[in-house]
């Protein structure tokens, strides 16, 4: 035998077996387990101290996250001034947005250098680079906007019609404009998906064939589809499609090319809320989501001396909203959402009385009463076309005074009881202010119809003079004139003011700021004087509504004491969620 042949086989041997044994441990050993995915992370977001979240009765929620999910950004009320706060979700540093003052329902840049918002009839963006603000489009009733990668802007200016689209260079047109023959009223809510072409938005119509959550493209507008059935407002993050089925959030994609929801609709979040224009309570980006719990409606009527103090103890919780003293300072003109119905319906209230009296008979929208100057009749706009009148005692049918093609509201009735003041909304002027005889079949004939909003109208008690609200100066602000002509105007606020009151003697004019009641001291000599403005109280939640009694006290419509919203829920990993 070779010794060295017989030893080269040996150490080959050796070898082999040295290799094999951890050739042997690896075939036995599992391979390692991959990481596990991120999980979902649940936690409550609470704003900073000394702020009310939101933008008012109507804007209860308005939070907007940044689109890389690290900012926030929401409309709140310190000291009941309402602007925006930007809120860091990696330090928990917040602070004020210089220039965004009465701010509601903001929305980001795709890129998050701007932040826009709706405020003082306009969208407004703010540039975070500069700090400066500006207007860039007209929106007397704002309901929401959205941006896509390239600039464009598409936004709903008013509570009814289409949306609009601004584009990068500054044009604006119409994007969508609602199907009048399908009971189409209006276009809301606007969002994009990621491609910068596809917009979703809600259709609100008076045929269920047509509401819901609708697709349309920059290129072919005309060609939108509709997705779901829905009464609230949709989001979309990345390509999927956030919304409401009942108080569940949830989620499905979108294949925007065929126009359609594709798999399954999986929840996300639950106890979710919509506002009262039907905004959807969250926000999104593509790892943050941030929910708000459904608010309540319920309001309480509460009389206030005018230094502040409570007098007596409010009233029941109930769904109200513009509310009229009658002369005799017992009885309350009153518009509810009725529970059966769910419309907002025309009532009476009175001390001694448990239960409302309903005044309006229609099953659509009534609102905006008023008392004729001896308490015996209200009247009031009903289906937001027609002025009504019915007596007090709601036994004789209603009288119809007047029908318009356009919406309208009832501000006064004159002491002299030969005049109505009624709002008349126009395509070109937007609010405009009109006088509309209270016998039936005489026509309105305008008062003020130049360009902005002139709101909340009333008439001195000696009918000499009229106040009301208008938006001339960026801001709503308070202004006198003459009447039953105009004359010459006097602006008597300069900070803001709207819902003008007389009081019973003329010489005093108060008016509300946010969650303030304020006083104008007024002198007429020769021409009108402003003696003093002084704030009389502030309560420090929203007023919805408020009135003057003749003997000077104040009935104001609040939120409910006893109902409290709970704090928003932040998710992160949420995308993970709607698999979990």
């Amino acid at each position: 035998m070779d010794l060295s042949r017989s030893t080269t086989t040996l150490a080959a041997i050796a070898l082999a077996a040295i290799f094999a044994v951890p050739a042997i441990r690896h075939w036995r050993e599992q391979p390692p387990a991959p990481p596990a995915p991120p999980q979902p992370v649940r936690s409550a977001w609470i704003a900073a101290n000394g702020v009310d979240v939101g933008g008012g009765g109507d804007y209860m929620f308005g939070l907007s996250l940044a689109p890389d999910g690290r900012q926030l950004v929401y409309p709140a009320a310190r000291a009941g001034v309402v602007s925006l706060w930007l809120h860091d979700l990696r330090n928990g540093e917040t602070r004020e947005v210089p220039g965004t003052a009465g701010a509601a329902m903001p929305f980001w840049s795709s890129d998050g250098s701007r932040i826009g918002f709706f405020a003082n009839a306009h969208v407004r963006v703010v540039d975070r680079a500069t700090g400066q603000t500006s207007d860039v489009a007209d929106a007397s009733q704002g309901r929401g906007g959205s941006w896509n990668q390239q600039g464009d802007l598409v936004f709903a200016p008013a509570a009814q019609g289409g949306l609009m689209r601004r584009g990068a260079n500054g044009s604006i047109a119409i994007f969508t404009t609602p199907d009048g023959a399908s009971g189409e009223t209006a276009h809301s809510w606007p969002s994009f998906l990621p491609d910068g072409e596809h917009v979703i938005f809600l259709v609100t119509a008076s045929q269920s064939s047509r509401s819901g959550i609708w697709i349309a493209s920059l290129a072919h507008p005309e060609a939108r589809k509709r997705l779901i059935a829905a009464d609230t407002a949709a989001i979309a993050v990345d390509r999927t499609l956030l919304y409401l089925r009942d108080q569940v959030l949830v989620a499905q994609s979108v294949d925007p090319d065929r126009g359609e929801l594709t798999g399954r609709a999986e929840p996300v979040a639950l106890n979710v809320g919509r506002g009262p224009l039907a905004q959807l309570f969250a926000s999104a980006s593509s790892e943050v989501l941030i929910t708000g719990a459904p608010g309540s409606t319920m309001r309480e009527l509460k009389w206030i001396a005018k230094d502040g103090q409570p007098i007596g103890s409010p009233s029941e919780p109930i769904d109200a909203w513009d509310l009229r003293i009658a002369p005799d300072g017992k009885r309350i003109a009153i518009t509810e959402s009725d529970r059966q119905l769910r419309t907002l319906d025309v009532f009476i209230r009175t001390g001694s009385q448990p239960a409302p009296a309903r005044l309006s008979l229609s099953t659509d929208v009534d609102e905006s009463p008023v008392w004729s100057p001896d308490g015996l009749r209200i009247a009031w706009a009903a289906q937001r076309r027609k002025v009504m009148i019915r007596g007090a005692g709601a036994v004789l049918p209603e009288q119809t005074v007047a029908t318009f093609d356009v919406p309208v509201q009832v501000w006064d009735w004159s002491r002299d009881g030969k005049t109505l003041l009624i709002g008349k909304k126009s395509a070109d002027t937007g609010d405009d202010l009109w006088i509309q005889p209270p016998a039936g079949g005489a026509p309105a004939q305008p008062y003020w119809t130049k360009p902005f909003d002139q709101t909340f109208g009333v008439i001195a008690p000696d009918g000499r003079a009229i106040a009301y609200a208008s938006n001339e100066s960026g801001q709503f602000d308070i202004y006198v004139d003459a009447f039953p002509k105009p004359g010459v105007r006097t602006r008597v606020t300069t900070a803001g003011g709207t819902e003008p009151r007389w009081s019973n003697d003329g010489s005093t004019l108060f008016f509300r700021r946010q969650s303030a009641i304020l006083a104008v001291k007024l002198t007429r000599a020769g021409s009108l004087v402003v003696d003093s403005v002084v704030q009389l109280f502030d309560l420090g939640v929203p007023i919805r509504s408020y009135d003057v009694s003749r003997d000077g006290r104040f009935l104001v419509n609040i939120p409910a004491a006893a109902e409290r919203s709970a704090p928003a829920a932040l998710i992160m990993n949420w995308q993970i969620a709607k698999h979990n």
